[in-house]
């Protein structure tokens, strides 16, 4: 088992890949700019204004935490081509929140060794926590753990063996690692070993402080021992982990996206799902404020964005994607007849989409289209037509569904069609 994981005590790091890989980027200059819950949102190294350079200190991160690859393989890993792009030693930039220049520090071991512990054991500290809700039934309870740090704290030696049920309020304010280098985490116990070591604590009698970011002008009370940058709940990104990972993949580059969301589809997806099902029941009953026009419902995978660059459709996003109205035009069709899709195939749309008979790309000019297509029975299939790099606004693209409908073998047929993956029956 490799070393860091073995020391972190964490085995599985399914969960903790999906949570990273759910984040966006985000430039910064200060630590501070980019604050508490942001960071389950977005990686974000501070004074790494190139977006390819940040792009490859997160790979790096990436790789770390599915290898359990140790600290000194990662630094001569990263050192080399962060030096070679000049983003080492010291340097003068100018803070873009005040216009000041500064003198600052770049890439150190040191810089490195915090971007590597703070990433690795917070995406650890998230998937652990996706598995303690999964869990709680059988595990209702745990117990901090505190284990000793060079930036040792008393108060988190007087948390050290706490234990509190899953639901109690102590662990939305004492979400390990609660500071930086801290090396304390979270121990699940069943009601019987939670008996045997004395059962539920009593609350600690802490010293709240106030303290106030001088970047964002944000003021908080946190237990004293809980540095600011992490005081935050944790589960709190993966609560909305669909809704926020499917509009950053419609912002980020194709071949981002793709892997992005290929990482974390098998946990995003019943999310994406979830909450697309609750918008299109309020669009079939009537409702019509505050829905949003629009949903990210899948994504393409980076198989299918380089197949489609091979019959020369460049995506501008991996992110597809269906307007309201469009539900609406869905539901009416349904209720006309035969050729269109029934009711319980638009509610399963984003599902439908991740498990099709095949895709097809439609040449046709003027009516380019990809087309997903299900087999039925017989001749029949039901097919549904995504338009590739629709302008929702300038700059902004998405692959919007366009219409959906059932169709007959024969129309899969003609020159102007090309498979893309998946398969036809022959004829």
């Amino acid at each position: 088992m490799p070393a860091p994981l073995v020391e972190m005590g964490l085995l599985e790091p399914k969960e903790a890949v999906a949570f990273f890989r759910q984040k966006g980027y985000r430039i910064s200059f200060d630590y501070r700019d980019v604050w508490r819950q942001e960071h389950q949102a977005a990686f974000t190294v501070a004074k790494v204004a190139q977006m390819d350079l940040l792009a490859d200190i997160r790979a790096a991160v990436d790789a770390a935490i599915i290898n359990g690859t140790p600290f000194k393989t990662f630094a001569r890993q990263l050192m080399p081509e962060m030096m070679r792009r000049g983003w080492w030693g010291k340097a003068m930039m100018v803070d873009p929140q005040t216009g000041e220049e500064k003198r600052v520090q770049l890439g150190s071991v040191r810089r490195l060794k915090t971007i590597y512990n703070t990433n690795l054991r917070t995406a650890h500290s998230e998937g652990q926590w996706a598995r303690i809700l999964d869990s709680a039934d059988t595990l209702p309870y745990l117990m901090y753990d505190h284990t000793p740090s060079k930036w040792e704290r008393k108060e988190h030696a007087a948390w050290d063996g706490l234990i509190f049920p899953v639901t109690h309020p102590f662990w939305q304010t004492h979400n390990t690692p609660c500071g930086w280098g801290c090396k304390c985490r979270r121990q699940q116990l069943t009601a019987a070993q939670a008996a045997a070591m004395g059962g539920e604590s009593q609350a600690p009698n802490e010293r709240w402080v106030t303290y106030t970011n001088k970047r964002t002008g944000e003021t908080i009370e946190l237990p004293a021992g809980v540095d600011p940058a992490f005081a935050y709940p944790p589960g709190g990104r993966l609560k909305h982990l669909g809704q926020h990972l499917a509009n950053r993949i419609e912002a980020a580059p194709a071949p981002v996206g793709a892997q992005v969301f290929a990482g974390a589809r098998d946990t995003v997806m019943p999310l994406i799902q979830q909450d697309y099902t609750q918008w299109v029941s309020a669009i079939e009953g009537g409702g019509k404020k505050g829905l949003g026009g629009r949903r990210v419902i899948d994504a393409f995978a980076p198989d299918a964005v380089a197949r489609l660059a091979a019959l020369g459709v460049a995506l501008e996003t991996v992110a597809v994607s269906i307007e309201q109205r469009e539900i609406t035009h869905l539901f009416a069709e349904a209720r006309k007849g035969k050729k269109a899709l029934p009711r319980e195939f638009v509610y399963a749309l984003p599902e439908r989409l991740g498990n099709f008979s095949a895709r097809l790309y439609d040449s046709t000019p003027g009516r380019e289209g990809i087309w997903y297509v299900w087999h039925l029975d017989g001749d029949r299939y039901a097919r549904v037509v995504v338009r590739p790099n629709f302008m929702m606004k300038q700059d902004a693209y998405t692959n919007a569904v366009r219409n959906g409908q059932i169709i007959e073998r024969r129309d899969l047929n003609g020159p102007h069609l090309t498979l893309i993956d998946g398969a036809l029956p022959q004829n």
